[in-house]
C-alpha cells in the first residue's frame, strides 16, 4: 500500500488523512502502527461491503508472507482503538465466515487540503514543547531514559520540517547547511523549553508550598523473591520485617537493611500472617491472621512466642505513637454497620469511636495514627463502590472531617508524615490505571504524585523519623487459557500481554462457545468476546474510566447481563450478545442502592443479582426486561457476598455467606459458601471451604459445584458434591487461578491464570 488517495474519510468522531497517515478524534492526533492503520484504511474505503481476510492481507501485507494472526490483532487493535458508535456498535463488524465489514457510515471530505498537515504539525510541536528542557531536545529523544515513541519521533520530525527552508524541504540537503539548520533548531527550541521551565519555576516559587520533584526520590530494592507482602521497617529504620508467600504458607521474615542478613522468625503457617507493624520501642512485633476477621497476635521481634492481643478485626491494622492501642475495622453485621475500634495492646479492652451504617462504610488498608495521637485517617464511602474519601477522625471525640481532596478509585494505605502537615497514600486515583505513591498536603488536600510507574505501589511503612519509606511494588501476569477437556497437559494460551487482567472480573461462555470475558486496560475494565482459539476478539463495552464486570450469558446466546459502575453507582445492566442495546436494569430505590454479579435462571426470564446499601446485603432478582426487583434471600443473621451461580436446573444459587456469629460445627469461621434455594424457601446450606476467591460454578448435572483453592504460587480445582460428600481435586496448576468457567457441555475449562509478583521497595531523600 505505497499509493494512498488524498482524501479525509469522517466517521462518527473520528477523521482518517489517508495522506498524513493519521486518525483524528475529535481534536486528539491517534497514531497507529503502520499496518493497523493499512487494514483501517482498507475497510474505511470499502464501507458497508465485506472484505475477506485473504483480501485484506494481501492488500495490507502484499510483499510478505504472515499468519491470519496478525489481521486477527490488527482488527483487535482497531477495535480498542475506536470503541463504539453513538448507538453501541461495532465499527468494524465480523461477518462470519466471510470477513469483515467497516459498518459505520463513511463521508469523504474531498482532496486533502494543508489544514491537516498543519494541524498534525501544531500538535507534534505541543508534544515536543511539553517534553522540553534546558538540554538538547534530540539528545534527549535518544538516550536510553527518554526513548523515543513512535508518536514523539514523528512529533519530532514535523519539528524538523516545520524549521527547515522550503528549499530544504524540497531537495536532499548538503551536509553542512543541514547541520546548521539543525543546530538553530536544537537552539530555538531549547529557549523556548527553557522559557517554559523559568515560567513554571516562577508560578512554583510564588506557591506556599513546594514539593520536591520525583526525581530527588531515591530507590532501592530490599527483596528480590517476587513473593514478599506487607513490608515493614522498624521505627529506627534498621529492620525489616515482611512476610514471605511460600508453597506451604506465609512465613515471617526480618531483614537486616545495613547487612541484607535475613532470618526466619516465624514458620510457613496455612493461617498466614497480615498486617506487619513494630512496637515503638521495636522489641515486639504484631501481626494478623489473613483470614476474615481474624485475631492480632504479639510476638518479640526475633522470637516465636504468640499472644492474642485483639479479636474480631476485618482490617489491617495500625499501632498507636505511644505503642498502647490498636486502630482497626470491624464489621457488624448484625447492624449493618462498618465500626472504627481502639483496642488496648495488651488485650485489656476495646471502645468504638465510630460507626458508619450501610450504605456507608469504611474501607482500605489500616487507619492512621497522627504523630500526636490525636486523630486517625482512613477511607470511607458508598457500600462497596468507588470512589472513597479520606476522612479525619477525632480520637477523643470519634467526630468525622472529610479531607478537601480527590476521589480515589481504590485507596490503599495513608501514613502520616513525622511534622503531621502531610500523608503519604498510596492509592489509585480515578484517571489513573495503578495504585501510586502519593503525598497529600493536611489539612488543606492538595496531592502531588510521587511515583509514576507501569507498577502498582501496595502497603505502606515509615521509619519514625520519617526519612525512610517502605512499600510494596506489585506486578500481575494474568492470561488466559483454554484447556480442552479439562486437560492441564492440553492447555493453550489464549491472551498475551503485560496489565491486562483478562478473565480477572468475569469469564463465561456462550452457547454456540464463545467466550465472553472481562480485560483491564488502561484505566477501565470492560468486556470482550472471542472464539476459543483467541480469534475475533471483540469489545463489546466501551466507558473511558468506568468499569464492566461479571458477565453472564442467558442459555439462548440472546443476552448477556453485567455489572458496570457507568451511572455512579454500580448497576445491572443487559446487552444483546453482539453488545448492542445496552439497557439498564436495576436502578436502587434509593441514589445510594448498589447491585452486583448478575447471574441468569435457566429460562433467561429472571436476573438474579445481590442488592446492597438498604439493610443486609442480600439476593434479589429482577425481570430480564427490567422492572421492579423482589427479594430471594430473606437472612436476618447473614449478609450476601461475592458472585452468585445458578445451577442449571434452576433449583438452587450458591453465594458467600457472611455470618453475624460462626456456624455450629464450623470452627469458628464466619465466611462460608452458602446453596440456598432459588425461591429462598429454606436455610441454606453452608459449607467451610478454603477458597482465594468466591467463585464457583456448577457442574452440567447440578448435583456439584467447582471451586478454586491454592496457595501463593499454586492452584487447584476442586468439584464439591451438593450432598456434603468429600471434594475431590479435578486438577493441579503450576500457578494461580483467578477464574474459571466451564463450557457449557462441560468438556472446555477456560482459566485466568498466572502469578503475582510482589517486593520491598526503600525509597529514601523523601521531600
Amino acid at each position: 500500500m505505497s499509493q494512498f488517495p488524498k482524501k479525509l474519510y469522517e466517521f462518527g468522531a473520528f477523521r482518517l488523512d489517508a495522506a498524513e497517515r493519521v486518525l483524528w478524534h475529535g481534536e486528539e492526533m491517534l497514531v497507529l502502527p503502520p499496518k493497523v492503520f493499512d487494514t483501517l484504511l482498507v475497510l474505511v474505503e470499502k464501507e458497508g461491503l465485506v472484505v475477506s481476510k485473504s483480501e485484506l492481507m494481501e492488500a495490507v501485507w502484499a510483499d510478505a508472507f504472515v499468519e491470519e494472526s496478525n489481521l486477527s490483532q490488527n482488527i483487535y487493535t482497531l477495535r480498542r482503538t475506536l470503541g463504539v458508535d453513538e448507538q453501541g456498535r461495532q465499527y468494524i463488524e465480523t461477518v462470519p465466515r466471510r470477513g469483515y465489514r467497516f459498518a459505520t457510515p463513511v463521508k469523504v471530505s474531498g482532496e486533502f487540503s494543508n489544514e491537516s498537515a498543519k494541524r498534525t504539525e501544531e500538535v507534534a510541536l505541543k508534544r515536543v514543547t511539553t517534553n522540553s528542557s534546558v538540554e538538547s531536545l534530540e539528545n534527549d529523544f535518544a538516550s536510553p531514559s527518554f526513548p523515543l515513541s513512535t508518536g514523539d519521533s514523528q512529533a519530532f520530525r514535523a519539528i524538523q520540517t516545520q524549521l527547515a527552508p522550503p528549499s530544504a524541504r524540497a531537495r536532499p540537503h548538503p551536509a553542512l547547511p543541514y547541520a546548521l539548520w539543525a543546530g538553530l533548531g536544537v537552539l530555538i527550541l531549547s529557549a523556548l523549553g527553557f522559557g517554559i521551565y523559568q515560567f513554571i519555576l516562577r508560578r512554583a516559587e510564588k506557591g506556599e508550598a513546594k514539593t520536591a520533584p520525583i526525581e530527588q526520590l531515591r530507590f532501592q530494592r530490599l527483596t528480590d523473591s517476587g513473593d514478599v507482602v506487607y513490608p515493614t521497617i522498624s521505627p529506627n529504620g534498621e529492620l525489616l520485617a515482611y512476610v514471605r508467600l511460600e508453597e506451604q504458607g506465609g512465613s515471617v521474615w526480618v531483614k537486616q537493611i545495613a547487612t541484607g542478613s535475613a532470618v526466619q522468625t516465624l514458620p510457613p503457617s496455612r493461617k498466614g500472617y497480615r498486617s506487619l507493624a513494630f512496637s515503638p520501642d521495636g522489641k515486639y512485633l504484631f501481626f494478623r491472621e489473613e483470614a476474615d476477621p481474624g485475631a492480632i497476635y504479639q510476638t518479640p521481634a526475633f522470637g516465636s512466642a504468640l499472644k492474642i492481643v485483639a479479636d474480631n478485626v476485618w482490617s489491617d491494622f495500625s499501632v498507636s505513637p505511644d505503642g498502647k492501642q490498636f486502630a482497626f475495622i470491624r464489621r457488624d453485621t448484625g447492624r449493618n454497620a462498618h465500626l472504627l475500634i481502639l483496642s488496648n495492646t495488651d488485650g485489656s479492652g476495646e471502645r468504638e469511636l465510630s460507626a458508619r451504617n450501610a450504605p456507608m462504610d469504611y474501607r482500605g488498608s489500616a487507619p492512621a495514627w497522627s504523630p500526636d495521637g490525636a486523630k486517625l485517617v482512613v477511607a470511607g464511602g458508598l457500600q462497596q463502590q468507588s470512589p472513597s474519601r479520606l476522612l479525619t477522625v477525632d480520637v477523643a471525640t470519634g467526630q468525622e472531617t472529610e479531607l478537601n481532596t480527590r476521589s480515589w478509585r481504590g485507596w490503599i494505605r495513608a501514613l502520616w508524615t513525622a511534622d503531621g502537615k502531610h500523608l503519604y497514600v498510596t492509592a489509585r486515583a480515578t484517571d489513573e490505571p495503578y495504585s501510586q505513591l502519593w503525598m497529600i498536603a493536611y489539612p488543606d488536600g492538595k496531592s502531588h504524585r510521587l511515583t509514576n510507574d507501569l507498577e502498582g505501589y501496595f502497603w505502606l511503612s515509615l521509619s519514625a523519623d520519617g526519612r525512610m519509606l517502605v512499600m510494596r511494588q506489585q506486578k500481575f501476569i494474568l492470561h488466559l487459557w483454554l484447556l480442552t477437556d479439562g486437560d492441564l497437559k492440553r492447555a493453550r494460551q489464549l491472551t498475551f500481554g503485560e496489565r491486562i487482567f483478562d478473565g480477572y472480573a468475569g469469564l463465561a461462555w456462550t452457547p454456540d462457545g464463545e467466550i465472553v470475558f472481562s480485560s483491564f486496560a488502561g484505566r477501565n475494565t470492560d468486556l470482550y468476546s472471542m472464539n476459543p482459539d483467541g480469534s475475533d476478539r471483540v469489545r463489546l463495552t466501551a466507558d473511558a474510566g468506568q468499569d464492566n464486570t461479571d458477565p453472564a450469558v442467558s442459555r439462548d446466546g440472546r443476552y448477556i447481563v453485567f455489572t458496570s459502575n457507568r451511572t455512579g453507582t454500580t448497576q445491572i445492566w443487559r446487552m444483546d450478545i453482539d453488545g448492542r442495546n445496552q439497557k439498564q436494569l436495576t436502578f436502587g430505590e434509593e441514589r445510594r442502592e448498589g447491585a452486583q454479579s448478575a447471574a441468569l435462571s435457566p429460562d433467561g426470564k429472571e436476573v438474579f443479582f445481590i442488592k446492597i446499601g438498604a439493610g443486609s446485603a442480600a439476593i434479589w432478582k429482577v425481570s430480564i426486561e427490567g422492572g421492579t426487583p423482589v427479594p430471594v434471600s430473606r437472612l436476618t443473621d447473614a449478609s450476601t457476598e461475592g458472585s452468585i451461580s445458578i445451577s442449571p436446573d434452576g433449583r438452587w444459587l450458591a453465594y458467600r455467606h457472611v455470618s453475624v456469629q460462626a456456624e455450629a460445627g464450623s470452627e469458628g469461621s464466619t465466611v462460608q459458601i452458602g446453596v440456598l434455594p432459588t425461591d429462598g424457601s429454606t436455610r441454606p446450606r453452608l459449607f467451610d471451604l478454603p477458597m482465594r476467591r468466591p467463585i464457583i460454578q456448577w457442574s452440567v448435572d447440578s448435583a456439584a459445584f467447582y471451586y478454586a483453592a491454592g496457595t501463593f504460587k499454586s492452584s487447584s480445582l476442586w468439584r464439591q458434591p451438593l450432598d456434603g460428600g468429600e471434594p475431590q481435586k479435578v486438577a493441579e496448576f503450576p500457578d494461580r487461578i483467578f477464574n474459571f468457567a466451564w463450557s457449557r457441555d462441560g468438556k472446555n475449562l477456560a482459566v485466568s491464570r498466572g502469578r503475582q509478583q510482589g517486593d520491598a521497595i526503600l525509597i529514601t531523600n523523601l521531600p
